[in-house]
């Protein structure tokens, strides 16, 4: 088992913080140990890709599409690819908020992969401050989330009041009182507490974590929620301003979830986040093209990319 290449799976609702965490824990990895990346985005712009690569890390960005539905067989295919031919000993699978670990955990203790892979405890992000307001829209997206995890990370507590943070941790009591909780500003935390600690009820002794689970309902509910979504990408216009931006993203409404990328805003290259009403702008490198993902509920992509087209004279060019 210890020689096994060994899996960190990374789970946490759009906006949560799980890249700053897979940077941090870059940063801070052991240069000994061979470490690659899997980043799954849900929509057709490698935004996480392109912030995660440096350090001469094998990097792999699946899209288009979640790890835990359509891309199954990429992300077996990327992780024995990673380990078998480029020789990582650890590989970080950074899946797209809107994933379900159930189906990926099933897929990994398929006959022909168990052998293969030690999976690592599993680890969920939970942004604090937004708790409140997404779980009621998200329910079972964050409800399984929380209910497979090993370690439940409540990161953003500095943007959280006590109430917040009463709210995540009462949940989680609930519906997962064995999983490891700690807190976290920008998910500043010991790599220790992913990379070094003991397998728990994962790989070839997984039995879905500690829960007993209907994997039919679970399977009738995941599809229902995945078929509610929807995404596109826009490439607005270069002279936007950070004032424009955020007059906009004022208006939207509670089904979009998530956007990002890079735009030019009033001249300068930057990163663009929004999730949950919280918009967040911060420099970043010139480049050729300048996208964001708009990632959201049932949304009426003709009314929004009008909407979008009206407030920043985008261009709409991918939908899915």
């Amino acid at each position: 088992m210890d020689n096994l290449p060994r899996i960190h799976l990374l789970f946490g609702f759009l906006g949560s913080g799980k890249t700053t965490l897979v940077k941090k824990l870059l940063q801070s990895a052991n240069s000994d140990i061979s470490t690659a990346v899997v980043v799954n985005e849900f929509g057709d712009v490698g935004i996480d890709g392109e912030i995660i690569q440096g350090k001469a890390i094998d990097t792999v960005e699946l899209v288009s599409g979640c790890i835990c539905c359509t891309l199954r067989g990429s992300l077996l295919n990327a992780i024995e690819e990673l380990a078998y031919e480029k020789g990582a000993q650890r590989i970080i699978v950074e899946s797209t908020g809107v994933a379900d670990p159930e189906d990926m955990l099933d897929d990994l203790e398929e006959p022909e992969v168990v052998d293969k892979f030690d999976v690592a405890p599993i680890v969920t992000v939970v942004d604090g401050s937004k708790f409140r307001k997404i779980q009621p829209m998200l329910g079972e997206f964050y409800e399984s989330q929380i209910f497979h995890a090993d370690i439940v990370i409540v990161n953003k507590i500095d943007l959280s009041t006590d109430e917040d943070i009463n709210a995540v941790v009462t949940h989680v009591q609930r519906n997962n009182p064995v999983a490891e909780v700690c807190y976290t500003e920008h998910c500043d935390v010991e790599a220790s507490l992913i990379f070094e600690q003991a397998t728990n009820g994962h790989s070839n002794s997984h039995s879905h974590h500690h829960h007993d689970h209907n994997h039919d309902d679970h399977e009738q509910h995941h599809h229902h929620a995945h078929d509610s979504m929807s995404s596109f990408v826009i490439q607005p216009r270069e002279n936007l301003s950070a004032e424009d931006l955020e007059n906009y993203c004022r208006s939207l409404p509670d089904t979009v979830w998530r956007m990002k990328g890079h735009l030019k805003l009033g001249g300068q290259a930057s990163l663009v986040q929004y999730s949950a009403g919280q918009l967040d702008i911060s420099p970043s490198e010139p480049r050729e093209h300048y996208r964001m993902v708009v990632i959201g509920e049932e949304l009426s992509v003709d009314q929004l990319s009008k909407n979008l087209g009206m407030a920043l004279e985008a261009t709409l060019i991918w939908t899915e």
